[in-house]
């Protein structure tokens, strides 16, 4: 599984056709004791046809998986018409009717052992015979092996995955070959896959993460399952059914189970689109514990558990065997029914009904890949698994997450690529690790705005010792922040005796407006020349990891790189993982006394409440702000009617308030800019601009006086930023008007990674909300 020693060792393995003899070997058809070895034979032949080339390392497609089968079934077609006329039906024959084991075996299995050596010597997978001796070298059974198995159709590994039920059952949880009894003392072997410092590809990198964490998940349900079911302590009622002495806060027995819903498959699958199921409860218990079994929430997972005791309990036996665990399912819920049988919606801006006594019936989606494996286990006679649950368990919501991270893993496995180039091949563990910093990828960026990063012109020179500043603004009193600055890369500086040049171009923030709310938020903190570096790293395309001892200005440093790409890229938005959510919440409320709009903010996971402010970033908060503000710039809208003396109720609706920007706002801002704006031979008149200012009424809550009269160029940039202001309050209407189609892309993503911070919750920086 390792790409260096695979190149020479797999084509040993297959010139020994090791699989083969393993599969064949008298422990492989043992059902007890060969079981584990039959695991481990599976993950070896699965790693010795994996979708990989050898040669090259590059992973192969379905398409190319595809070529490659048909290639090696008409080779053998081929073979077969030209030297065995017992095989002309089978040489005849399209590729599809022979390409399964039942075909290939019903065309190969009359063949003596001496026309199948032949055939397999013919294919040079085996030494051609011996003509000095009638003896068969090799048993029939291993030639008919051989040749079926190097010829039938293999499913591919994305379909496989795809089709792979996600809800540990019965069978993989009290599996301790792969899921360790707490008494396994680590002298024997499992069989899981491991995480090595190497990986074929990103789909092997991604597989063995997900098998692990749905392994890791297994062991954790299987304590809660063996817990709960101790604690109700089945016991085998008169009439044959099991009944329940105990009581277990986290399950309840279910009254009735009954399948609703079966959908039709979608095209291309055969497994149901949908299966829907309604799980009625009798939840006699205390009203906290029903207000618990109430709060289920939509995706919440449960589990369905299948409980038949028998008249002796042997003490001595595996809980297992004891309590009779027969079947464990997974199942989603999706809500629970009111009095009518109708979902209950959940909305958090109104209450839930209230339900009488203490019947509640809940509806779940059942796992579609488990329901078809169990529908054809029963088509061939087995048992009804659905008829058999009797207990329904839940989880803590901090401890029942591992199917949205199993779905996510699969969801990226279906994607081509989901890593940056410049850095697949160092996240797989080949190449260089420093090919992912800045100074080695190919679209290294000169010219940034670095924004309010320094203090001032001293600040910047200091953090760049090893480089000569030069400023394009020789007036001191002017070179001062915020600043845009050209920094060459390594390529672009070919002098190694002579320090390399920074450009600094400093600018001025265009005015947004009179109020003290309009103007913007400037950082404050005095970033030392390391810290300097570590911004510009994580400023331009690459992997940049900021470690450091707690109190080093770690997360100063992630604040003032979100700050920077927000205003660098501000149709791009930002996604951040944090470990807990106390350091989500720490990089939020700095985040916050930046110059970043809040409506361009969205947290995501718990602990919001903790946040120090009053206001809410949630998905819900969101919203309730959206239509808050939306409110507050109608009523804004009403009192600039109001102050320019027009009739009507332009503030009715986001569209109405529109058409008033367009038709009376803009056209007297342009009959103002007719009047005021300089032109050849027109001198400049400082007091027109306060005399033919259309908005003076509306903006007499600013600070006064609004205009200062000093300077032409003054006067005309508060007027211009007084115009902004009205604007921006007609586009955020716009922007949250039900109508507005808010259109998203992704154009890059940054992460970063911070040594005490890891992965759990979630913050998003955009431009534009999020229309709902």
């Amino acid at each position: 599984s390792m790409l260096p020693t695979r190149r020479f060792f797999n084509t040993m393995l297959d010139d020994a056709h090791l699989v083969i003899r393993c599969r064949l070997s008298d422990l492989s058809r043992r059902v007890s004791e060969g079981r584990l070895f039959n695991q481990m034979l599976d993950m070896l032949k699965f790693y010795s046809g994996f979708e990989i080339n050898d040669q090259t390392g590059l992973a192969l497609t379905d398409h190319d998986m595809l070529d490659y089968h048909y290639n090696s079934i008409t080779s053998l077609q081929r073979a077969a018409f030209k030297h065995f006329e017992e095989l002309q039906p089978f040489a005849m024959s399209n590729v599809a009717s022979i390409d399964k084991r039942e075909s290939l075996l019903k065309h190969f299995k009359p063949l003596t052992n001496a026309t199948l050596h032949k055939i397999a010597a013919h294919l040079c997978l085996l030494p051609q015979p011996n003509a000095d001796t009638d003896k068969e070298q090799y048993p029939t059974e291993f030639l008919l092996e051989l040749l079926v198995s190097r010829h039938e159709r293999r499913m591919s590994q994305i379909q496989a995955l795809n089709e792979m039920p996600l809800y540990p059952t019965e069978e993989v949880l009290w599996d301790e070959n792969v899921v360790p009894s707490e008494f396994f003392s680590g002298e024997s072997c499992l069989a899981l896959p491991k995480l090595n410092l190497q990986f074929l590809t990103l789909h092997d990198y991604l597989l063995r993460n997900l098998n692990l964490f749905r392994l890791e998940s297994t062991y954790e349900i299987k304590e809660d399952i063996e817990d709960i079911v101790g604690r109700m302590k089945p016991w085998l009622m008169e009439d044959g059914t099991t009944g329940f002495s105990g009581w277990a806060r986290m399950s309840q027995p279910i009254t009735t189970f009954t399948i609703v819903e079966v959908a039709k498959p979608n095209i291309g699958e055969n497994r149901p689109s949908r299966v829907r199921a309604d799980i009625k409860l009798t939840l006699s218990v205390k009203t906290a514990v029903k207000a618990e079994w109430e709060a289920l929430r939509k995706h919440d997972v449960v589990f369905l558990i299948s409980c038949r005791m028998t008249r002796s309990m042997d003490l001595s036996k595996p809980l297992r065997e004891r309590f009779g665990i027969a079947y464990v399912r997974g199942c989603e819920v999706q809500g629970m029914l009111d009095d009518t049988g109708k979902l209950i919606e959940e909305n958090p801006f109104e209450p839930r009904p209230e339900l009488e006594g203490d019947s509640r019936t809940f509806r779940v989606w059942l796992d579609t890949n488990q329901y078809q494996q169990d529908m054809a286990a029963t088509l061939k006679g087995a048992e009804d698994v659905y008829d058999t649950f009797n207990i329904l368990m839940r989880r803590k919501p901090k401890e029942n997450n591992f199917k949205a991270v199993l779905e996510t893993i699969r969801s990226l496995m279906n994607t081509e690529c989901v890593v940056p180039d410049w850095v697949h091949d160092v996240f797989l563990g080949y190449g260089d690790p420093a090919a992912a910093n800045y100074r080695q990828v190919s679209n290294y960026i000169e010219t940034l705005d670095w924004n309010d990063t320094f203090l001032d012109m001293a600040h910047l020179t200091a953090c760049f010792p090893d480089h000569v500043v030069k400023c394009t603004l020789d007036d001191p009193n002017k070179q001062a922040p915020p600043f845009r600055l050209t920094i060459p890369g390594e390529k672009g500086h070919q002098n190694e005796t002579e320090k390399p040049t920074i450009v600094v171009e400093p600018y001025k923030i265009e005015n947004r407006g009179p109020y003290p709310h309009d103007q913007p938020r400037k950082n404050a903190i005095p970033f030392t020349p390391t810290q300097v570096e570590a911004i510009k790293s994580g400023m331009q395309p690459g992997l940049t990891l900021v470690v450091g001892p707690p109190g080093t200005g770690k997360t100063d440093v992630a604040v003032q790189i979100i700050s920077n790409l927000y205003h660098n890229y501000p149709n791009q938005r930002t996604l951040l993982v944090t470990h807990s959510n106390q350091a989500l919440n720490q990089l939020f409320e700095k985040i916050l006394e930046l110059d970043i709009e809040e409506r361009h903010l969205l947290r995501l996971g718990h602990g919001e409440e903790e946040l120090e402010t009053d206001k809410d970033f949630s998905r819900y908060g969101r919203v309730n702000f959206i239509l808050h503000k939306r409110l507050e710039l109608l009523a804004e809208v009403q009192r600039l009617q109001e102050s320019l003396g027009i009739r009507g109720d332009v503030a009715y609706t986001c569209e109405t308030a529109g058409h008033f920007f367009q038709y009376q706002v803009v056209g007297r801002w342009k009959v103002f800019m007719g009047k005021v704006q300089t032109r050849p031979g027109k001198e400049l008149d400082v007091a027109a601009i306060n005399k033919e200012f259309p908005f003076h009424k509306y903006f007499e809550t600013a600070p006064q006086p609004l205009f200062k009269g000093c300077s032409y160029e003054e006067d005309m940039a508060i007027a211009e930023g007084c115009f902004k202001h009205l604007e921006k309050i007609f586009i955020q209407l716009d922007v949250g008007s039900p109508n507005a189609s808010c259109m998203y892309m992704i154009l890059m993503t940054v992460c970063i990674c911070r040594n005490s911070e890891g992965l759990n919750c979630c913050e998003e920086v955009a431009t534009e909300p999020t229309t709902c």
